[in-house]
C-alpha cells in the first residue's frame, strides 16, 4: 500500500540506509539482525547497537505489529500521529500512523505497514489493521 503525502521531508540517504530505502520503494520493510548476538534492531545501520558487531544482515519484516506508544501532534499541517510500533518480529520502530483519527487509536491496536512519500523517497508508515478485527 502506498500513500502520497508530499509534505514529509525527504530523509538523507547514505550508504548505511540505501538498502532500506531501496526496499521501501519496492514495498518492503527491512530491519537489521545481528549474526553475532542474534538481536534484531531498527534503524538502518551497519553496526549492531547491542554488541557493536559488523555482522549485520537485512531481514524483511512481515509488516504487521501493534501500537506500543503514540502521541498526537497538532499544528499548521493538521493532526499527525507519531508512534512507536512494535513489529511482530519484536523490533520497535518510530513512524507515523496515517489515515486514522486520533480517537480510534489505542495502545496495542494492530497496525500494518504502508509506504508514504517523503520527497522522492518512500518511507514506512502504518495504518490501523482492521483485518484482525474481522477475523
Amino acid at each position: 500500500m502506498y500513500i502520497d503525502n508530499p509534505e514529509w521531508p525527504a530523509p538523507a540517504a547514505n550508504p548505511e540506509n540505501l538498502a532500506f530505502f531501496t526496499a521501501a520503494s519496492q514495498g518492503k520493510l527491512l530491519y537489521g539482525r545481528c549474526h553475532a548476538c542474534a538481536q534484531a534492531h531498527y534503524y538502518p545501520r551497519r553496526i549492531c547497537p547491542n554488541c557493536f558487531s559488523a555482522e549485520v544482515e537485512w531481514v524483511e519484516a512481515g509488516g504487521h505489529g501493534h501500537i506500543y506508544s503514540y502521541t498526537v501532534l497538532n499544528g499548521d499541517a493538521g493532526e499527525r500521529v507519531l508512534a512507536f510500533i512494535e513489529l511482530d518480529e519484536g523490533v520497535r520502530m518510530l513512524s507515523n500512523i496515517v489515515d486514522a483519527r486520533a480517537q480510534s487509536l489505542r495502545i496495542g491496536a494492530p497496525v500494518r505497514v504502508a509506504f508514504g512519500r517523503a520527497g522522492a523517497v518512500r518511507v514506512p508508515v502504518f495504518v490501523l489493521d482492521d483485518t484482525e478485527a474481522k477475523a
